[in-house]
């Protein structure tokens, strides 16, 4: 299921509306997304030089996950 809106990607919308795990690849490209557009001067592709242990790493893709599946809480 696509996005009505640019400003909520796809792939929320779709594990978000099917009940979908997201992949390696769903978690990826929202976490690079929101750590890419938490920060004006950051390059789109600073992303991919970024350490996988880096704290902002781990905060972006922590993130993800919550966007992609919910925090479990209800």
């Amino acid at each position: 299921m696509l996005s009505a809106s640019s400003l909520v990607q796809d792939q929320i919308v779709d594990c978000v509306s099917t009940g979908r795990s997201p992949t390696a690849a769903d978690l990826d490209t929202v976490a690079a997304r929101m750590w890419r557009e938490s920060a004006r001067d950051r390059s789109a592709f600073s992303w991919g030089e970024l350490p996988l242990m880096a704290t902002d790493r781990i905060a972006a893709m922590r993130s993800a996950v919550l966007a992609l599946q919910g925090s479990g809480l209800l």
